[in-house]
């Protein structure tokens, strides 16, 4: 990411302006690779340059401000001071438009996420809904089976167990996919909460 990603430079240049009014100095900002990304006010690279000064975003040099005072007569000193706290506020300004787009990207990935979540969870209870046609199926079956053993008498007892076993699966599964459903219900409730924070 580039400066030029998430400078605000209405503030930058507003910041700039009063500093200059409010010290009799001009200055301008510059990026890492020297290029302008202040408004120049007058100034020119044959000003004096009294001071300048880097300034880091995450321990990264991304920017200078160099300057100087208007009046030949200005005191070193606090020139210097003015620079550091020029250069110390356009710090500050870059830091928060920086941790301000980091935070608008992280947004925006956490809501795709959770997006994507909830239409995995719309597809996951789609699904579970075919296992319940399943198991609805398979107790038919279970119940076919018993009444066919029940009709073939003493030659269809093996049969009773087979249907026996096959609707206790039935059942079983049917415990399983509704504990599903229901947690499905809930991870869908809490994604909810989470999309409307």
């Amino acid at each position: 990411m580039t400066i030029q990603d998430y400078l605000d430079s209405n503030a930058l240049d507003e910041l700039m302006e009063k500093w200059a009014k409010a010290t009799n100095m001009i200055a301008v900002a510059l990026d890492d690779e020297g290029n302008f990304i202040s408004n120049k006010l007058g100034f020119s690279r044959n000003n004096i340059e009294a001071f300048s000064e880097d300034i880091e975003v995450d321990d990264v040099i991304v920017a200078s401000v160099v300057g100087g005072p208007l009046d030949e007569d200005a005191d070193e000193d606090t020139v210097m001071a003015a620079g550091e706290y020029l250069a110390l506020s356009i710090q500050h300004l870059l830091e928060s438009s920086y941790r301000k787009k980091m935070y608008d990207e992280l947004q925006s990935s956490f809501s795709s996420a959770v997006e994507e979540s909830a239409d995995l969870i719309k597809e996951l209870t789609s699904k579970s809904q075919g296992l319940k046609k399943i198991e609805n199926k398979q107790n038919i079956l279970a119940l076919n089976a018993s009444i066919e053993a029940a009709r073939a008498g003493e030659a269809g007892r093996g049969f009773t167990v087979v249907a026996h076993e096959f609707g206790k699966m039935a059942h079983e599964s049917g415990m399983i996919n509704d504990s599903i459903q229901k947690t499905l219900r809930q991870l869908d409730s809490s994604m909810q909460e989470i999309a409307n924070m």
